[in-house]
Parts: C-alpha cells; sequence; structure tokens
C-alpha cells in the first residue's frame, strides 16, 4: 500500500508539473503576441491596424520587410521623392497631393472596364465605351520596309500627354504629347478618330527629341514645358537637354537648364551619341 500512495503522489506531482507549464507557455505567447512585429505589412502594403492615413496612397512603393535595411532604405526614398519634387525651393504643396488624387480619380472613371479590344489603328474606328480609340499620331511604326530599319515618319513611343484645360468641346480639345524619339506633338481638334496632330519642336536648337514629361502652366494655358530625356533600364536611354519652355502654345521653344542638365557624348563619331543618360 505504501508503495502504491508513493507512485500516486508522484503522477499527481507530474500532472501539476506539466499544467503549470502550460500556462506559463499560454501566458508568454499571449503577452508575446501583444507586441506589433517589425516589418509585417498587411493587404496593400499597410500594417495590421493602421488608420487610412498610414496606409500608402496610389503609386506608392512600400517599403520591404527587410527590417535590417528598412530605415535605410525609407531615407534614400525620402531623399529621391524630395529631391524630384520640391526643386528648387525646396517646398511641397499638399494642394498638389489633393490636386493629384482628383486627376486620378477621373482618369479611373474614364477607363473602359475589362481588357481592352484590340484595335488596328490603320482602320476606320468608331468610338466605344468598352474598348479603346487609336487617336494617332500615325503612323506609329516603321513602313514600306521588311527586316530592314527604313525609319519613315513616325512618332514614336508616348511618354506623356496634357490637355488644355481650357478647350473642353469634344472636337476642338488642344492637347499635346511627348514621344520618346518624336519630340513635342500638337492636336487642336482632339478627340475623335479623325484627331490630327503635328510635331512642334522640329528646331535646329533643340539638340534631342526624347521627351519623357509635358505639363501646362495652370495659370497660362498658353505656357507648356517639356522635359527632355528618357531612361529605360530595359534599353537605350536617351541623354536630357533640360527643361523645354514654350510660351506661345507650342509655337517656339527655349531652352531651360542647359547648364545643369548637360549632355555628355562618350561614343565615338558615327556612333549614337543620343543614347546617353
Amino acid at each position: 500500500m505504501k508503495k502504491q500512495s508513493t507512485s500516486h503522489s508522484a503522477f499527481i506531482n507530474l500532472r501539476l508539473l506539466f499544467g503549470f507549464t502550460l500556462c506559463f507557455l499560454g501566458v508568454a505567447l499571449a503577452i508575446f503576441a501583444s507586441f506589433p512585429v517589425r516589418g509585417s505589412l498587411g493587404e496593400g502594403g499597410s500594417r495590421p491596424g493602421a488608420t487610412n492615413a498610414e496606409r500608402p496612397a496610389p503609386y506608392m512603393p512600400v517599403p520591404s520587410g527587410r527590417v535590417e535595411t528598412e530605415g535605410a532604405d525609407l531615407g534614400r526614398l525620402e531623399q529621391f521623392w524630395n529631391d524630384r519634387l520640391t526643386y528648387p525651393t525646396g517646398r511641397f504643396d499638399p494642394a498638389w497631393v489633393r490636386a493629384a488624387a482628383i486627376q486620378h480619380a477621373r482618369m479611373a472613371v474614364g477607363v473602359p472596364a475589362g481588357m481592352p479590344a484590340v484595335l488596328n489603328p490603320f482602320s476606320p474606328l468608331a468610338f466605344s465605351t468598352t474598348s479603346f480609340t487609336a487617336l494617332g499620331p500615325q503612323p506609329e511604326q516603321m513602313t514600306g520596309c521588311s527586316g530592314c530599319f527604313n525609319y519613315t515618319t513616325t512618332e514614336g513611343r508616348v511618354n506623356a500627354i496634357a490637355v488644355d484645360p481650357t478647350t473642353t468641346v469634344n472636337g476642338s480639345i488642344v492637347a499635346y504629347l511627348g514621344a520618346v524619339g518624336g519630340g513635342v506633338w500638337k492636336t487642336t481638334n482632339c478627340c475623335s478618330n479623325s484627331t490630327t496632330w503635328s510635331v512642334v519642336t522640329d528646331d535646329p536648337l533643340i539638340s534631342t527629341t526624347a521627351i519623357d514629361s509635358v505639363t501646362i502652366d495652370p495659370s497660362d494655358h498658353n505656357t507648356v514645358y517639356a522635359g527632355t530625356g528618357d531612361l529605360n533600364f530595359g534599353s537605350f536611354s536617351m541623354g536630357s537637354q533640360g527643361i523645354l519652355k514654350s510660351t506661345d502654345a507650342g509655337a517656339t521653344w527655349t531652352v531651360l537648364g542647359a547648364d545643369v542638365f548637360g549632355m555628355a557624348y562618350t561614343e565615338p563619331p558615327g556612333q549614337f551619341p543620343q543614347y546617353n543618360a
């Protein structure tokens, strides 16, 4: 009887020890779970429980989950956007964000739902609410040659477009586009399948026709700015000459910042020096 009592007591002690261990682990896990995990991101790049103000806005990059380098990455990201958006004053106006949000909403409403239909740009087109309509310029590719580089009059890849906000009647809307190899083009009869364009930067003083951005002065619709240069990591990069400015709706242009955005030609004669960033 004494041996049975001793073994029974040891069994009870073992159960109590096991129970205390489980309770301790449960409390420890509960405490650990209450602390936020660094670098953990929820849906849309936001941290769990983040407020709307903390969630990243559309088009904004989301920091990586690498805790050890996240601080340095965010610092470089902040410096990059600060230099890009506040030059030369160093001041960023919050009204710009509100204006961009309105523009973003308008674009989202105007894009047809679903996948765009494949269109033949050389055939007559009619506007549709469910597909895209090609507006030109034409032609969009080299023609009259098979297997060779017989470039005719082409506008190149379109990088940017700006619409004159004072023109609102369809068929007489003024717009400008910037092409990577064709300069700035202008239309005064947008937007229909009969829209026509003309290039407005055929000027010997403009040494590059690579246009990456176009904008219209909101206080003077006749003043247009075009940023030259085209950085393309997957192919050739076109060098920048500076910023082009027109005060007569694209009729003539002046070059700004040529002393800052100087082009560097490193290729020997006969090569393509414009392929320099």
